[in-house]
């Protein structure tokens, strides 16, 4: 059996345009990125946050800029790189510095941000987030 090829262009096409395509993150977002667990993070402060994605080092790959708002005003808090994580449907990036490391998800859904952190190597959620698109 043989498939014609104006049916596999457009398999190939919607394909593409799922979960892990890096074009559903594109863009400037906007909303919260809130507190989970102050037992393990006691620093931990509820924010709100914009996130610009703009197309990563490597193919496939997203560039994040995470700001917070103060005062009315933006303030980077990190740049990073997500990579999409077919296996748990969402995108990822890992944060270390000398104090810890954190393990952060995306999810997009339309219009719609949803995700957080954990804190490694216990795995426990220290954020959540809610995003919306402009």
């Amino acid at each position: 059996m043989t498939i014609p090829l104006a049916i596999l262009f457009a398999a190939v096409a919607l394909a593409g345009q799922g979960a892990g395509d890096p074009k559903t993150l594109l863009g400037t977002w906007h909303g919260t990125s809130t507190c989970t667990d102050r037992v393990v993070a006691p620093a931990c402060n509820d924010e709100i946050v914009v996130y610009v994605m703009t197309p990563g080092p490597n193919p496939g790959s997203v560039h994040w800029v995470a700001d917070k708002i103060v005062g009315g005003q933006r303030q980077t808090m990190g740049e990073f790189d997500l990579i999409y994580d077919a296996a748990d449907a969402r995108w990822e990036a890992t944060f270390t510095n000398p104090r810890a490391t954190v393990e952060w998800w995306l999810t997009v859904d339309g219009s719609t941000m949803t995700g957080g952190a954990r804190l490694m190597p216990g795995k426990q959620v220290v954020r959540k987030v809610d995003l919306k698109k402009d």
